[in-house]
């Protein structure tokens, strides 16, 4: 093999090298591409689930006010029937 036939196969394989480092540099860029894509959607999607979140405990504490101000009323009814029963078996 002649030196300008050396030459020319190591020009033709470092064009080849050039033209996969600049396929893979493409491809890098559009996988970090997609990586950043993901990333901002799945920090989006966790601040929306703090706020559901958020949003449904305050419903849950709103129900359990009312639940535990139901269960007062309850009781103040249930202790004036008491009191009412006795009353009246006393009566009689």
């Amino acid at each position: 093999m002649t030196p300008e036939e050396r030459f020319e196969r190591l020009e033709i394989s470092l064009h080849n090298i050039r033209d996969i480092l600049a396929e893979t540099a493409a491809m890098n860029r559009q996988t970090e591409a997609a990586l950043r894509r993901a990333i901002r959607l799945g920090v989006r999607e966790a601040l929306h689930e703090r706020e559901r979140r958020r949003a449904a405990d305050e419903r849950l504490d709103q129900l359990i006010d009312k639940l535990a101000a139901a269960q007062l009323v309850t009781e103040e009814k249930l202790q004036r029937f008491i009191q009412s029963s006795t009353h009246h078996n006393g009566d009689s």
